[in-house]
């Protein structure tokens, strides 16, 4: 279902791209394309041509990337209001990821050209911009720090990164983590017999319970499990 042009004004509203923006440029962006994703429609294709952003309106979507060799590793998961594609726009370069929708996605899709027509006019798109990237590195920067410790600390910083993305996104049950064993391999680069016993240790500390149909990770300690994070990371 496409949305209705109050529906996009009050999703750009909440996108962190066009915070504290006037409501001009929100306007201006009516014109833009609107695209529906089905469940595993792909939103970005790995190596293609970098030609436009999205700005996620509803829904969410698996960014994952595919090594020389052929292996895929999860790298996260994105919700709306989030903003894909901006690096490989801003360089002129080819995609880094592939973006693969898990739920129906409702996406804006603006050109470059286009891009450049509102920063012109409105310079803190550019600002918001800014800080979107500087998030990204720091979040890379930890994924990096938690890898270089150990697997469980890999295991827990995927944990609460995934939290941290639900509960921005104002999604119920944060907490529960949609998160099966097999994206938690791919997602920490891990083998399957080192991911369920490091998952069942975490059970055993109560930090963690896997869902009933193992459909996923609930936290049930989330304060106790970034407190492990930080042990694992001083030891």
């Amino acid at each position: 279902m496409v949305p209705s042009s109050d529906a996009l004004l009050a999703a750009l509203r909440q996108s962190p791209l066009f915070r504290d923006v006037p409501e001009a440029a929100h306007t201006a962006l009516l014109e833009a394309s609107q695209r529906q994703y089905m469940p595993d429609e792909v939103l970005i294709q790995q190596d293609a041509p970098g030609e436009a952003l999205l700005i996620l309106l509803s829904g969410v979507a698996r960014i994952s990337r595919e090594s020389l060799g052929g292996r895929e590793r999860v790298l996260g998961y994105v919700y709306s209001p989030a903003v894909l594609g901006e690096t490989a726009l801003l360089g002129s370069q080819e995609r880094s990821a592939t973006v693969v929708a898990t739920e129906p996605v409702s996406a804006l899709v603006l050109f470059r050209d286009q891009f450049e027509r509102v920063v012109a006019r409105h310079p803190r798109v550019l600002w918001n911009l800014a800080r979107l990237l500087a998030n990204s590195v720091t979040q890379q920067n930890d994924e990096l720090i938690a890898l270089g410790v150990s697997t469980e600390a890999n295991i827990a910083q995927a944990f609460l990164q995934l939290y941290r993305q639900r509960l921005t996104a104002g999604t119920p049950q944060p907490e529960r983590l949609p998160m099966t064993m097999h994206d938690l391999t791919q997602r920490v680069s891990s083998s399957r017999e080192t991911a369920n016993r490091l998952v069942r240790k975490l059970s055993k500390q109560q930090l963690i319970r896997t869902l009933p149909d193992h459909s996923g990770i609930e936290l049930l300690d989330v304060e106790a499990l970034e407190h492990l994070l930080f042990d694992l990371a001083d030891d």
